[in-house]
């Protein structure tokens, strides 16, 4: 199978997979965690990420995985897509669609997956591209709260105790789940262009920006004893602005998110399916058949307040190991090997 990806394409594809329906969802649990440290601790920790994507960048040629390392692999991405649908129809529920039935809604975000994987590779690759205008739209609705800001939220800082700091290391995960695509497709960005250097900073740069600013926008819009109470803040921000436009801002932007997470959710069934297919002769239709019957009956189990906060819990800790732990493994024993 031979894909291609430009610098950009490699990196839009990066940026859609890696901020998907966790864009929303990461900032309570995190600044609940953090206080107002949030958004300073966030700013250091990122550049764990940079640190990351230099050394997947460094030693990617190294990252070959054999045929048990990519069903493993496949069914992380599997997990991860469950828990995304189970979140995504979860929310859509609470805000949107409280009288249709939650399997319609998984069954209209599989099917939209499904077809675009049957489709050429390039018609997944390229998605991003769709998702550019409604980032821009995202930003805008979210800096119209800018009235309704309290600056001095920000501060005092330089609080965290040790607790505090272990749950935020776990908590700041959320916004890095999908970096490990980085180690699959990085070998496909065209010879004549690099992600050396700079490239690897801009898209850094556009990633930490991207999360900053949704967590400064929700320290700044409301008191640490409100997060308790709130579950969605970003749609409790939306909700509150008034424009001439439209009735309801938060249920325009959610429809924004739903195509986002559907996105997402495409981008993670094709690195998967690709990843098998690479090491398995099987029939791609076969394959795609059951993969998103998998995706859209797994979800069926856990359309609960607990059964999706579990799933998010448990997504943290395996997001651990095939992100970081895994990787690291894989391209020792090669690297090893190839000595």
């Amino acid at each position: 199978m031979n894909i291609s990806f430009t610098r950009v394409q490699f990196m839009l594809f990066m940026f859609v997979a890696q901020t998907g329906s966790v864009f929303i969802l990461f900032q309570r649990p995190f600044i609940m965690a953090a206080g107002r440290d949030a958004w300073l601790f966030f700013i250091v920790i990122s550049l764990f990420h940079l640190g990351i994507l230099l050394l997947f960048e460094r030693y990617y040629p190294s990252f070959q995985l054999t045929k048990t390392m990519s069903v493993l692999y496949a069914l992380y991405w599997l997990f991860v897509g469950v828990t995304s649908v189970s979140y995504v129809d979860y929310t859509l529920a609470e805000w949107a669609f409280p009288k249709t039935p939650q399997f319609i809604v998984v069954l209209l975000m599989i099917s939209i997956s499904l077809y675009c994987n049957f489709c050429r590779d390039e018609v997944a690759i390229n998605l991003g591209v769709f998702l550019i205008p409604l980032i821009a739209l995202f930003i805008l609705f979210l800096s119209m709260a800018y009235n309704d800001f309290e600056w001095t939220y920000l501060f005092p800082i330089g609080t965290m105790t040790k607790e505090a700091v272990a749950q935020s290391l776990l908590k700041v995960q959320y916004p890095f789940i999908g970096i490990e695509l980085y180690l699959i497709f990085r070998r496909y960005i065209r010879q004549d262009e690099s992600m050396k250097g700079l490239p690897i900073f801009i898209y850094h740069l556009i990633w930490t920006s991207f999360f900053l600013f949704t967590i400064m926008i929700t320290l700044l819009f409301f008191p640490l004893d409100k997060f308790e109470a709130i579950t969605e803040p970003i749609m409790y921000i939306l909700k509150s602005q008034q424009v001439t436009f439209v009735e309801r801002l938060d249920l325009f932007f959610i429809y924004i998110w739903m195509v986002w997470s559907v996105i997402t959710i495409t981008l993670f069934s094709f690195t998967a399916l690709f990843t098998i297919r690479q090491h398995f002769q099987v029939s791609p239709k076969k394959l795609n058949l059951a993969f998103h019957a998998l995706l859209f009956l797994l979800p069926l189990f856990g359309l609960t307040k607990n059964g999706v906060e579990n799933l998010h819990v448990s997504l943290l800790y395996t997001h651990l190991f095939f992100a970081y732990i895994l990787p690291f493994i894989v391209i020792l024993k090669n690297r090893r090997m190839q000595q």
